[in-house]
């Protein structure tokens, strides 16, 4: 997953691209429901995250998919380490 991930350079930007949307969008959608008169703004931001959540979602199952293949490769090498002595 992490593989393909990184080499579909289309792909990579959506997620990264997306996930700061969602982020932003999230934080527009906040101030702008604090106050009244901002419904373009809530509208505006609602369209980003129909487009911007999958992205990031998907950004944060490789992120959590690359830390797990990441913590096996220590604790591997970490055993490797070990045994030799």
């Amino acid at each position: 997953l992490v593989r393909w991930y990184y080499q579909s350079y289309p792909f990579f930007g959506y997620c990264c691209v997306g996930a700061e949307f969602t982020y932003v969008a999230m934080y527009l959608q906040s101030r702008a429901n604090a106050s009244s008169g901002y419904e373009i703004v809530k509208t505006l931001c609602e369209y980003f995250l129909m487009l911007s959540v999958p992205a990031c979602a998907t950004k944060q199952v490789v992120n959590v998919s690359q830390l797990c293949s990441s913590c096996y490769a220590v604790a591997a090498n970490d055993a490797a380490l070990k045994n030799k002595r």
